[in-house]
């Protein structure tokens, strides 16, 4: 009985181990695709703001 509960114990922390490293790489994965997204978000605003004075300027 002790070796049963020795094994499936040993299962259950194989298949947590598995699964915490899937969660760490999707948290990688989404840590760098916020950054990058964030990258994005700050060239896209200093474009609009460029644009309106830009159009301000020049515009009708």
């Amino acid at each position: 009985m002790n070796f049963a509960f020795t094994l499936e114990f040993t299962l259950f922390t194989r298949e947590f181990a598995l699964f915490t490293r899937e969660f760490c790489t999707f948290t990688r994965e989404f840590t760098l695709f916020t950054r990058e997204f964030a990258l994005f978000t700050r060239e896209f605003c200093t474009f609009t703001r460029e644009f309106t004075r830009f159009t301000r300027e020049f515009g009708h």
